[in-house]
């Protein structure tokens, strides 16, 4: 069986809130530097980030950049403090 080769994808987020992540798009990098450059300010202006990650396809780099996002909340006592704070306080507004 022969594997599908990897490529290089940015998975493109935003978090609405401490506890959540959205996945906003799934795209092959910016194919200079000027275009890294202009695509890096576009993500700022809108409050995005993105993760770089090498998969075999864009549907296993959103799943990928998903799981680290959750290990990174887990692993930093700030943020996670941070997510549990916003669910407690909206558990009580609903």
């Amino acid at each position: 069986m022969t594997s599908s080769p990897q490529k290089t994808w940015w998975v493109i987020y935003r978090e609405p809130n401490p506890a959540q992540v959205e996945v906003v798009a799934v795209e092959p990098p910016p194919g200079d530097d000027t275009a890294h450059d202009r695509r890096c300010a576009e993500l700022q202006e809108a409050q995005q980030h993105a993760y770089v990650v090498i998969a075999p396809d864009a549907d296993t780099a959103g799943d990928i950049a998903l799981r680290v996002w959750a290990e990174e909340l887990v692993a930093s006592p700030a943020r996670l403090a941070a997510a549990n704070a916003y669910l407690a306080a909206n558990a009580r507004t609903e």
